[in-house]
């Protein structure tokens, strides 16, 4: 299987049901054989340039293992989606998949130690 990465942005209106179309859009990869590894949510950002009347939108970015033919499916359903404004899907290279994962890995032990140790420092 590939390593993919999908971002997509819903018009902002559509914002309450953000939750709905990732699982939507999560359940087709893994409807497909694929594996979803990461679902980032980076909520409402000002686009770069107007899409549909509007300047903000909720980003999404998915991060999974699939074959070609789960990304075409969904592509597909981004495209009918009325919600979905741009998505735009790459497909990442073995090396840069595996140390995004790395890096996004961190464990929730470590979190807590630095923030002590910042509050001790006085930073």
């Amino acid at each position: 299987m590939t390593p993919y990465e999908t971002l997509f942005i819903v018009h902002p209106e559509r914002g309450g049901r953000l939750k709905e179309f990732i699982d939507r859009f999560k359940g087709i990869i893994e409807g497909l054989g694929g594996t979803v590894s990461l679902v980032d949510e980076w909520g409402l950002r000002d686009l770069a340039y107007r899409i549909h009347k509007q300047t903000k939108g909720y980003y999404v970015l998915f991060q999974y293992r699939s074959e070609a033919r789960a990304v075409e499916e969904l592509e597909r359903n981004m495209k009918l989606t009325d919600g979905v404004m741009r998505y735009l899907t790459v497909r990442l290279d073995e090396e840069a998949f595996t140390a995004q994962a790395k890096k996004k890995e961190v464990p929730e032990e470590a979190k807590p130690e630095a923030r002590e140790e910042s509050a001790k420092s006085g930073v």
